[in-house]
């Protein structure tokens, strides 16, 4: 087994000679600049540690650090300034017990119980499954903590349990099995904090904020860094570590989309930045997974990797949104100003402590805790919800549509796959007629949607495939910022959308649009391809778009 490699959201150090991403983590490099903050939490902390963070943001990938640490001590740390602290060089290892709740979020209470003693007895006894006696098998991962603990040398212990809540979250639609978890889970915990003494460190994380599994009252001594303000950027990449660490791949991207290094660090910014999980943190960090992706493979363009990996789709999430009472919420939520933010929803810092019982998060804080919404202060004890970036934007149009089970014919998908086709022919018509087809099909009878024009806009937007096509909103040049911008390798398209109420002022809408993408000069640039400025005319009352005007072609 080669280095770990640390957290995602840490930043990467450049081998010389390395060109891919993939090459990277071929050749086991390792992230620096957070192993810092990792080494002052691991030496300093006797007690348990608590870290909520959304999927794909390396929560996973930090225990595998605290794991290798404990257990190895410096051996997969050269070189990083950890390796250079004196506490290190000079601590024992111990034996770790590493536990992955959501590897049986599925399973039934029993098989959790045995996979859970099985996984334990291999670290404490040191013994396979066929090794154990009879009497072992037999045992509850509770006995086999408490028996240990009786024996064991003060401190000698480190316990990591990964996804604390994933077999809660996965039954909610299942009440008796659901209860068994939780009184299961609950009694777990209670075990070790009654054999607190025989751990050196205790490091759990989740998504969520749950009541009734004791993890919140039964350690009254938890370090609860979910909204610590100096664990902030724990996870995450800094804007000063994105231009530190990664910028010979964001010149290898600018190349390779045929974009300048500044055009590509703004839409980077756009699509992947803004994530605040402390309400006075110094700065808003990137999301790991996705910056990782489209450096590695930056052809692909800006898409959507994190939803496209499951990481927006949570379990609980789905299940809690399939009710209509917060479908219907969360349709309401999702709208928000050019700013981002979410009208009227505003938190403060007792509310982001507060527990929940499972099947009563509130709507807005459990978009908040599975990474939809983030924080944007207000007041020092205050926060707005906002959207992060483009990137959440577009997840929760298709959260939307997944959930409520909308989703483009397979006729329209095969029109779809036809686009960039259709932009480079210049038929305009076809392209109308396809946006129009997106929104009969993609937006419900009851939805508001015509009501707001940038969430007309993001449908559309969100349906658009980026193989082919480099999609982009809100393109801001000196003068203002464009709607939509379709880019192939030969033509650029800039839409202007105009909501207007009544059918009728068509032509009016028309003609206010056209003098501001002229005024604005939208889509005037040095790039050599083909320009289609077109506007189209969004009417509420009749739920679609009922008119388009091709303003130049050149």
């Amino acid at each position: 087994m080669g280095k770990p490699i640390l957290d995602e959201a840490a930043v990467l150090r450049l081998p010389c000679g390395c060109t891919t991403l993939s090459r990277i983590r071929e050749q086991n490099a390792i992230y620096v600049d957070k192993t810092e903050m990792v080494s002052s939490l691991a030496k300093n902390c006797f007690r348990p540690v608590f870290l909520s963070r959304p999927r794909r943001f390396g929560k996973s990938l930090l225990v595998s650090v605290f794991e290798s640490l404990f257990s190895k001590g410096l051996e997969d740390f050269k070189d990083l300034a950890i390796e250079k602290d004196a506490y290190w060089k000079n601590e024992k290892t111990y034996k770790v017990v590493r536990l992955d709740f959501s590897q049986y979020a599925t399973v039934d209470v029993e098989t959790f119980k045995s996979s859970l003693t099985r996984d334990i007895q291999g670290v404490l006894l040191g013994k396979k499954r066929q090794e154990l006696t009879e009497a072992e098998k037999t045992l509850l991962p509770n006995d086999v903590i408490k028996d240990y603990a009786d024996e064991a040398e003060s401190g000698s212990l480190v316990l990591l349990i990964d996804e604390y809540d994933a077999p809660i979250t996965h039954n909610l639609n299942k009440s008796e099995k659901l209860q068994k978890m939780i009184d299961f889970i609950s009694s777990f915990f209670a075990t070790i904090k009654s054999c607190e003494r025989a751990f050196r460190f205790v490091f759990i994380t989740g998504i969520t904020r749950l009541a009734h599994v004791s993890l919140f009252s039964m350690f009254n001594n938890l370090l609860d860094i979910a909204v610590d303000d100096d664990y902030s950027c724990l996870l995450g990449i800094t804007e000063d570590e994105l231009h530190k660490y990664f910028d010979a791949y964001v010149r290898n991207a600018a190349a390779v989309l045929d974009m300048s290094r500044e055009e590509v660090y703004a839409r980077m910014k756009s699509s992947y930045n803004g994530f605040q999980f402390t309400i006075n943190a110094d700065e808003t960090v990137y999301n790991p997974w996705s910056i990782l992706s489209f450096l590695s493979n930056p052809k692909a363009g800006f898409a959507n990797y994190w939803y496209s990996t499951s990481g927006g789709t949570p379990t609980l999430l789905v299940k809690y949104l399939q009710r209509i009472e917060n479908l219907d919420l969360f349709n309401m939520l999702r709208y928000r100003d050019n700013s981002n933010e979410v009208e009227g929803t505003v938190v403060n810092s007792r509310s982001l402590l507060s527990k929940s019982e499972p099947d009563q998060i509130p709507v807005e804080m459990l978009l908040l805790q599975t990474g939809y919404f983030t924080l944007k202060k207000k007041s020092r004890s205050r926060a707005r919800l906002v959207i992060p970036n483009d990137e959440i934007g577009e997840s929760l149009i298709n959260l939307s549509l997944d959930i409520q089970n909308l989703m483009p014919s397979e006729t329209t998908q095969d029109q779809i796959s036809l686009l960039c086709d259709l932009l480079d022919e210049g038929d305009m018509g076809a392209v109308f007629n396809l946006f129009n087809t997106l929104l009969c099909e993609c937006v419900s009878s009851n939805s508001k949607a015509f009501n707001d024009e940038n969430t007309i806009r993001d449908i559309i937007y969100s349906q658009i495939p980026q193989e082919e096509i480099n999609k982009a909103k809100e393109v801001i040049n000196s003068h203002g910022y464009s709607d939509l911008e379709l880019k192939t390798p030969k033509t650029k398209l800039v839409v202007e959308f105009k909501r207007i109420q009544e059918s009728g002022g068509e032509e009016s809408a028309i003609k206010e649009a056209i003098s501001q993408m002229r005024t604005h000069h939208y889509g005037e640039t040095t790039d050599k391809r083909k320009l289609i400025r077109v506007v189209m005319i969004i009417c509420t009352a009749k739920r679609c778009l009922t008119a388009y005007r091709v303003m130049d072609s050149r």
